[in-house]
């Protein structure tokens, strides 16, 4: 008989890779984030608003036995080193082995799109080793975890898994929720087992800017889904996986799962419907990007007109120094630009000089070439911070992946009579106007901003916004995605024709 109180191990790993950068992600960019042993992961999750926290909460309500193992989470970034899933491995089963005998049911916080250097699928590995372990002690237990919407879900990650959940908001301000409602599964599996998971995948990859929840093909892929839901009272859940882009893995891309109580045959019916629903709203999926002078040419445009760079997004891992937008902005003779880099570099050439001093200053495009080249900035240092700052929206995207603090490092804003540009010691993705405002800079009162993202900066963006748009151009989370080197895809499809290839 069950005991009345469950214990359930909990762990997470987070991280989105992007594989075309150069740059490798060490432990370091996990000690930079997040990377907590045992009851670090309570004191340091509790009330700050990220999807461990949401488990964390409602554990707590159910009075359940939390045993915490290890959570480790960076920034998205390039290739994670093997280092790094090599010590999550080693620390993960270290602490399960002193306490299995005791685990009811295992929870996991994960991305769903990391990438090591010998190891395309992570997730995948990681619930297939989690099941060998316990299959070698002769022990079945519940898994269930909590992914990204942007998850490249494979096989394997179904297989191994007794109830993936994933996000079902871009901007993903559900995060929080959506691991909520994952423990809520795994506590309806701990009282009444017997759920089969099925999947489905496609062949097509889209761009981040093509997979807002408020925009078809995704608006209508998740009707689709909650209607099939509402239907169907065997179903736990139906996922729409939106997949990451710039992850040159087979498992990339769209794809679809459920978790059921009923028939699989039943059940893979429907997935495969909604393989057909994207294909007839596929075409947004790949969006129009603007030249710059194309959009400096319409007349009357209200400010701020936010210029989005998604060729140098952020949250999908570039470096967010890129030049692209700002080198011809600043050519054109226009006032009034914000913008944002992320430049160790240049802050402690503003911390030397200090506050109210006037220098020449190189930023940006220190990274790689692929992002433009340096800026020459002759600008006055009008404040230097720490860099931390609280969110405004609790519920933003960026909760997500910090929670409700954050972080950037020591920080320099400069200014000319041209633009205000602040400087970032750790890359941080414009996705709460506390970002700006926390550092001096009133966002609403710019005539021009720079944009380092593709959806989620648009909770918090377009509200002030007078216009938006798009821009072509350089950078390795280009929205043109036959502009990449893809070896590894095998026959996915990548361009806006898609759907009729």
């Amino acid at each position: 008989m069950r005991k009345k109180t469950p214990t359930v191990f909990v762990s997470g790993l987070f991280h989105e890779t992007h594989t075309f950068l150069a740059e490798r992600t060490g432990l370091g960019s996990f000690r930079e984030l997040a990377l907590h042993h045992g009851p670090e992961i309570l004191a340091c999750n509790e009330g700050n608003g990220t999807p461990m926290d949401g488990f964390l909460a409602f554990a707590r309500e159910a009075g359940w036995e939390v045993t915490p193992g290890i959570q480790m989470a960076a920034m998205p970034s390039g290739m994670a080193e093997d280092a790094v899933y090599d010590y999550f491995r080693e620390h993960f089963f270290a602490a399960l082995d002193v306490h299995w005998q005791q685990v009811d049911a295992v929870y996991l916080v994960l991305h769903g799109a990391m990438v090591c250097e010998n190891t395309a699928d992570v997730e995948g590995r990681l619930l297939e080793e989690l099941q060998f372990f316990f299959s070698l002690r002769g022990k079945q237990v519940p898994v269930v975890a909590v992914l990204d919407l942007h998850a490249n879900v494979s096989q394997k990650m179904i297989d191994n898994s007794t109830c993936l959940y994933g996000y079902r908001e871009n901007p993903h301000t559900d995060a929080r929720e959506a691991a909520v409602t994952a423990a809520a599964f795994l506590q309806e599996i701990l009282e009444q087992p017997g759920v089969r998971q099925v999947f489905h995948a496609t062949p097509y990859i889209a761009p981040p800017a093509g997979q807002g929840t408020a925009a078809d093909p995704m608006r209508a892929l998740l009707r689709r889904a909650a209607a099939v839901e509402a239907a169907n009272p065997q179903l736990l859940c139906i996922n729409v996986w939106a997949g990451f882009a710039y992850a040159d893995i087979p498992d990339c891309g769209f794809s679809f799962s459920c978790c059921t109580r009923g028939p699989a045959a039943e059940a893979a019916a429907w997935l495969a419907a909604l393989e057909q629903e994207l294909k007839a709203h596929l075409q947004p999926a790949y969006p129009y990007e603007h030249t710059l002078e194309s959009v400096l040419a319409i007349p009357g445009l209200m400010a701020p007109v936010l210029l989005i760079e998604a060729s140098d997004n952020i949250g999908g891992g570039t470096p967010g120094d890129g030049t692209g937008i700002l080198a011809p902005l600043l050519a054109t003779g226009e006032t009034g630009i914000v913008a944002i880099l992320n430049d160790p570099k240049a802050v402690q050439d503003c911390i030397h000089l200090g506050i109210g001093a006037t220098g020449t200053f190189t930023i940006g495009g220190k990274t790689d070439r692929f992002h433009g080249d340096p800026v020459t900035f002759t600008a006055t240092v009008s404040n230097l911070t720490d860099g931390c700052f609280e969110l405004e929206n609790k519920n933003s995207h960026l909760a997500s992946i910090t929670g409700a603090f954050v972080n950037m490092g020591p920080c320099a804003v400069i200014r000319n009579t041209q633009a205000t540009v602040l400087l970032t010691t750790y890359k941080t993705p414009p996705m709460d106007l506390g970002q700006l405002r926390s550092q001096g800079i009133v966002p609403e009162t710019a005539q021009f901003i720079i944009v380092k993202a593709a959806v989620s900066h648009k909770q918090a963006y377009d509200p002030i916004a007078g216009a938006a748009f798009y821009i072509d151009s350089p950078g390795l989370c280009t929205s043109n995605l036959r502009r990449l080197p893809y070896r590894h895809i095998g026959h996915k499809r990548i361009g806006p024709d898609a759907a009729e290839t």
